[in-house]
């Protein structure tokens, strides 16, 4: 999460990070997750993403995105006390502004 003082205006408080996941469209994603503590999972329900990230093990899904934008997403397990402020932001954009 970034400080309230620190957000630009339209930033969303609670899901705004610091380094958001910036990706090209039109291009075949994989991510490969786990987890170093507990249980998480990494889900961007706009994306239609979800995969559990689990202690060790490695868990894989894919993705093409279609269009630019920014879309957000969270950890959806309860997975702590600090469960609310692990928001997920990815940034798509054109390949030529990816490799900029």
């Amino acid at each position: 999460m970034v400080p309230t003082e620190d957000l630009n205006i339209g930033e969303y408080r609670l899901l705004e990070v610091d380094n958001r996941v910036v990706l090209p469209i039109h291009t075949h994603i994989r991510f490969i997750v786990t987890s170093s503590d507990v249980l998480h999972s990494f889900a961007v329900p706009s994306l239609a993403l979800k995969i559990d990230a689990i202690p060790g093990r490695l868990n894989a899904i894919s993705t093409y995105i279609e269009r630019e934008g920014v879309f957000y997403g969270q950890c959806s397990e309860l997975c702590g006390v600090y469960h609310f402020g692990m928001p997920i932001v990815i940034e798509a954009v054109s390949i030529e502004k990816y490799l900029e």
